[in-house]
């Protein structure tokens, strides 16, 4: 008996790699579906306040927060992350994204504003809620969200598979070189994700991407279109995060529920805005500078009822 067990362990750590040096193959099975578009317009009245026992933030001070310095496409993004992008105006976190120039390359110059919680990281077994009352920007071609990231070194390689912990509520407006039955209109995205690639670099072109990568995607992912009212004033947003499911909602309001793709691993909460041509369609003829405003942030033990 002792014998067959000894061979199974070795037959296991072999199968691994453990004799050959090699890393054991993960089943990376992409779920990239496009986002489920929920039926209707949400049009709410604003929810402006939330309560939270683990934690509650207005934003008299960045106490707590780190602002975000990266270069262009050094992540998933397109766009630059600079600290002086991130300012407070009468206790209002104020995140500024935008876009500057078109190089003689062709790469769109863009920019973006974030800011990571840094007392502690959360996970699935906190079962915590998460909210932010947020004013997302007008301005076509800026992505205002409020999530939760961690990103795995293995952005390149494409055997591993959950290099992307990251719960998302991102708002944005479509521009005018968006698909035609886009454009102008004002959403919310909910997305899960546990892999992605970074795709930049495609054919020795710094700013291309490569189409292939999204094709590798982990995700789930639904939109529901937003009254404009949402970029006039403020709503909060919200997401339970739990082993099984991670529900999202609008001012207290419940709107789906994800239960294929849910991120295992503690992750930082984070609150950012950037800029994002090839996805909005906003247009180029101009700069612009847009603003998002986060009037707080609070996580929460006991939900919403």
């Amino acid at each position: 008996m002792k014998l067959i067990l000894i061979s199974l362990i070795f037959s296991t750590f072999f199968m691994d790699g453990f004799l050959t040096g090699k890393p054991k193959m993960q089943d990376c099975k992409p779920t990239n579906d496009q986002s489920i578009t929920l039926p209707g317009i949400f049009n709410h009245t604003p929810v402006t306040e939330s309560s939270g026992d683990i934690l509650l933030k207005s934003f008299e001070n960045l106490k707590g927060w780190e602002k975000r310095k990266t270069d262009a496409r050094e992540l998933f993004e397109n766009a630059s992350f600079s600290p002086s992008s991130v300012n407070i105006n009468n206790k209002i976190l104020n995140l500024t994204a935008g876009f500057d120039k078109v190089t003689k390359e062709g790469c769109v110059v863009e920019k973006g504003a974030q800011v990571t919680y840094v007392g502690r990281k959360f996970g699935p077994k906190d079962g915590f809620t998460y909210s932010a009352v947020m004013k997302p920007t007008n301005k076509a071609g800026v992505v205002s969200a409020f999530f939760v990231h961690l990103i795995d070194d293995n952005t390149n390689d494409p055997s591993f598979c959950n290099n992307n912990n990251e719960i998302d509520i991102e708002v944005v407006r479509y521009g005018p070189e968006a698909h035609p039955s886009l454009r102008g209109k004002l959403f919310a995205y909910f997305t899960s994700w546990q892999r992605a690639l970074r795709p930049w670099g495609y054919k020795g072109k710094p700013c291309a991407a490569d189409p292939a990568a999204w094709d590798q995607r982990k995700r789930e992912s639904h939109g529901i279109q937003l009254h404009d009212r949402f970029t006039k004033e403020y709503h909060k947003y919200s997401f339970t995060w739990k082993k099984n499911e991670i529900k999202f909602y609008i001012d207290d309001i419940f709107i789906v529920k994800h239960t294929k793709v849910i991120p295992r691993k503690e992750s930082p909460l984070k609150l950012n805005a950037w800029a994002v041509q090839g996805w909005l369609g906003y247009s180029k003829d101009k700069p612009f500078n847009a603003v998002t405003k986060v009037k707080l942030v609070s996580v929460s033990s006991k939900g919403i009822k």
